[in-house]
């Protein structure tokens, strides 16, 4: 199954009981909420979406994400018969959209993405009772989405390329990159597009953003057929405000770790024994760095062998390489 392929069926699924002509699929890294996946279908152009996105992040919005994940209602709806009227008029109305809602898909108090469904100009608006038969769904679809990336086995990089820097000016425009920056934003570009080498990827759009609102540096992790890529922002000093260095790369384990720690259950002690085989240490060490018994090493070891669908240490190492 491909991302888009995700966004149909969790759209088809919330379809019958919830009907909408279009949505907009984000997933999160679960660490820092920085955008790891994305897919939409009939929804809102990139100067849109951006748009709100930013006012999200300023508090502009009347039901941000921020909140939507973090509960108890993970739903809200964007209509004609509520206050914020501006944004509808300025936004949803000129895309073609009449109606909005919007669902925090939070799992295990984990917010691991959002959902965006819309409905054109002259269709009914989103109703309470629609909201309310969504947020029955909002934690099932958050664990389909977590399961999405987590069933797949952790396996090594199939990436042959460099590490790649781009620069995103203030006006979110590339400004340079080097070659392998360029095929790296290509490989995160939806399979459909066909971008202008200027243009941003809905990703890395988010981590400079990210980079910029933190003041300084974002990270995201983002999960591919052909293994986890890692973005970094920094924000630049410099004459031009606003410019960041976005590196691209097969994501090393040890940014890796963490994040496929949460998507794949892995406990807090099987993390820290998952962090002594990185440095290559035999069991006997583990257990005594850990204070542990040898076999508990070995019992945890299998557990992580299970969660991450690899069959013996060297995969597993060779996974997070």
């Amino acid at each position: 199954m491909t991302v888009p392929d995700l966004g149909r069926a969790l759209s088809d699924e919330l379809g019958r009981i919830v009907p909408h002509d279009g949505y907009l699929l984000a997933g999160l890294d679960p660490l820092n909420r920085a955008s790891c996946l994305f897919t939409e279908e009939h929804d809102y152009s990139d100067a849109a979406a951006r748009r709100m996105a930013l006012d999200d992040a300023a508090g502009a919005e009347r039901h941000p994400f921020e909140r939507l994940g973090a509960g108890p209602a993970n739903t809200g709806v964007v209509g004609a018969g509520h206050r914020h009227r501006v944004r509808l008029r300025n936004v949803s109305v000129p895309e073609g959209f009449g109606g909005e809602m919007r669902i925090g898909l939070t799992h295990a108090r984990v917010a691991w993405g959002g959902l965006i469904l819309v409905r054109e100009r002259g269709s009914r608006p989103f109703s309470a009772a629609e909201a309310a038969h969504a947020q029955t769904l909002a934690e099932p679809l958050a664990a389909a989405l977590k399961r999405f990336v987590a069933c797949a086995p952790l396996r090594p990089s199939r990436y042959s390329l460099s590490p790649g820097v781009a620069v995103v000016g203030a006006d979110d425009k590339v400004a340079s990159a080097t070659p392998s920056a360029h095929e790296w934003m290509r490989l995160l570009a939806p399979a459909a597009s066909s971008v202008d080498e200027r243009d941003l990827t809905a990703t890395v759009w988010n981590i400079a953003h990210l980079a910029r609102r933190a003041g300084g540096q974002a990270l995201s992790r983002v999960p591919t057929r052909d293994g986890w890529i890692a973005l970094h922002g920094q924000l630049l000093e410099g004459p031009e405000p606003g410019a960041v260095a976005v590196t691209i790369q097969p994501a090393p384990g040890r940014l890796l770790l963490p994040t496929v720690s949460v998507w794949y259950g892995i406990t807090t002690r099987e993390r820290a024994v998952m962090q002594e085989v990185l440095q290559g240490l035999p069991t006997k060490h583990i257990a005594r760095r850990l204070d542990l018994s040898p076999h508990t090493v070995n019992d945890h070891l299998k557990a992580i062998y299970r969660k991450t669908g690899v069959n013996s240490r060297e995969e597993l190492l060779t996974g997070l390489a």
